[in-house]
Parts: C-alpha cells; structure tokens; sequence
C-alpha cells in the first residue's frame, strides 16, 4: 500500500489528481490511501502529528507557504528525507530552487495520467528497493540495518561505522568488501574512508559532499572526476537522489 497526499489550493485540481490515482489503483489492483490537503500550513501539520505518506503530490504556488518552503520544511525542520516529493505546477522554471529538496518528479498542469502513473510505478520500485537490508556480523553475532535508513559508511583503521539517520553501529571490516555490498543501491566511493549514499547528498561540490544531516564529507583528489561523471549520469537516468 502507497499512503499518497495530495496538496493544492485549487480543489479542481485535487480532484483530478484524486481521480487519476483512483483510477491507477483499480487498474494496477494496488491500494492507494489517499490524503486531500489544500494548504501548504495544513499538510506540514498533518506531517507534525505524525501522518506518515511515501509519496507528496505538492503544488508549487500555494497561497501562504509556497510548495518550495513546504520542502524545505519536510527535508531540513522535520529532517524527512523518506517521502517522495512530486510537485505541480503550472510553470517550467523553478528547476534549481528543487535541487535541495530532491523531488522525485516535477510534473507541468494540465495534470496527465500516464505521468502520474509513471510516478507511481517509479515510487513503488524505490519503495521495494529501499526494503533492502545490509547485514554484518559483531562479536559472534548477525545483524540487520535497513539500507534505506545509512547516510554514509566510514573506515576508521579496522573497523567499519555505519552512520545511520538515527543510529551509530561498528563492525570489522574493509571499505571495499562494504563496497561491493552497496554499490547497486547508489553509494559512491567518494575517497578512501567513505562510502556515501547518493540519496542523502543535498549538494555535490568538486572537492566535498554535503548530507542532509549537514554532513559535509571530502571527495579525494583522485575520485573527483569519476564521481562527477556519475553524478552527471545518474541525474541523467532520473534517479533521484531522496531515499527510495
């Protein structure tokens, strides 16, 4: 099950959304829960008290707070880098005021199915892929950390950090083994100390990374062009760089 919300002060187009998604669930037999806002201030509310949704269709001209501060509220006041953000909008030129907020889609009005259905087959293979698990073992024992939940993995002389978005685990390890562990759900070998999740950098810089926790980790002199070029080819194939 997909929890979607759907936020716009204009209800005419709520209602096409809502229709649309409608009409995906009977087709593709997949339950959607579907939430209606129509303020931005309403929808961060929900979000405070705890409503959880893995996709946000959010309009970018919403009357009080616009759709941009509704993101950047959700990424960086409530530290949310989970929930697929798609925004709408009526206009093509807000490209570079997304970057930080990593949206996994921006979507022109009038509104089309096929896009939206796009969007929906994206999430749910994101979402799939974000169940995923990395599993090492410490001190005789097995363990399970959800791979949607590491920022980044550190090599500190023999042993291993991973650094999670709520938790700290260490293990016996090598970067490199770790590497080959992770490498196909998008972490870069950014130098020889760390293995950084491509779905929590917020900015890419020649020599450095920065991580939605404000995270700022090196790029080594050698890795610097091979991690621009994908960089570069990622954004290319559209994978987004928000978690799952």
């Amino acid at each position: 099950m997909l929890k979607i919300a759907v936020c716009d002060d204009n209800e005419s187009i709520c209602g096409e959304i809502e229709k649309i998604l409608q009409k995906i669930e009977k087709e593709c037999s997949s339950k959607l829960e579907i939430e209606v806002f129509y303020s931005g201030e309403e929808l961060c509310n929900g979000i405070s008290n705890k409503e959880q949704f893995d996709i946000i269709f959010l309009d970018i001209e919403l009357k009080l707070m616009s759709g941009i501060e509704v993101g950047t509220r959700i990424r960086e006041e409530m530290q949310n880098d989970i929930t697929q953000i798609v925004y709408i909008s009526s206009k093509e030129t807000y490209a570079m005021d997304l970057f930080k907020i990593r949206p996994l889609d921006f979507l022109i009005k009038p509104i089309q199915y096929q896009r939206i259905y796009d969007v929906i087959m994206t999430a749910q293979r994101l979402i799939n892929k974000g169940n995923q698990l990395f599993e090492y073992q410490f001190k005789h024992a097995t363990y399970k950390v959800p791979v949607k939940n590491i920022l980044y993995f550190e090599s500190e002389n023999r042993k291993i950090n991973i650094i999670t978005t709520d938790e700290v685990y260490s293990f016996y390890g090598t970067i490199d083994s770790v590497y080959k562990m992770v490498r196909q759900y998008n972490f870069l070998e950014i130098h020889k100390s760390y293995l950084v999740n491509y779905n929590y950098i917020i900015k890419f810089e020649y020599r450095q990374v920065t991580l939605s926790n404000k995270k700022v980790l090196p790029i080594s002199q050698m890795n610097r062009k091979r991690i621009r070029a994908i960089q570069l080819q990622l954004e290319k194939d559209g994978v987004d760089n928000g978690p799952y």
